[in-house]
């Protein structure tokens, strides 16, 4: 059973929804749509194919479109919990190589492109 608009609202205290969503249940499916091509994504990545029907597919798809709507709101410091715990899900179930990002914080050096730049005589004058 995939997930719905009901599912969302299931998740959240009514007046969390109205809030959210500003009580238009377009907004939580388009949440739901960008969760599932979040996950779709990241599943295919490294597992070849994404069946929205399995437990864990499902909750990640959840998990990520609470922080869609939770980014929507603009509460950023709760969508950000929301995000994680969907990227805590995803790593468990599919490895910790499934999303390599770290906030934007290098842990290693290596295997980074590095860029020079170099300065050509004619432009000289402008710098």
């Amino acid at each position: 059973m995939a997930i719905t608009v009901a599912t969302l609202k299931g998740e959240l205290k009514g007046y969390n929804y109205k809030m959210l969503t500003g009580d238009d249940d377009q907004v939580a499916t388009r949440a739901i749509e960008k969760a599932v091509i979040w996950a779709k994504a990241k599943v295919i990545a490294v597992a070849g194919v994404f069946d929205p029907e399995t437990e864990i597919n499902r909750e990640l798809v959840l998990k990520r479109a609470l922080y869609e709507l939770y980014s929507y709101a603009e509460n950023e410091a709760v969508a950000q919990d929301k995000r994680e715990d969907a990227l805590e899900l995803l790593k468990a179930a599919y490895g910790s190589g499934v999303d390599s990002s770290t906030n934007g914080e290098s842990t290693t050096s290596e295997g980074y492109a590095t860029a020079r730049i170099k300065e050509h005589p004619r432009n000289k004058d402008f710098f």
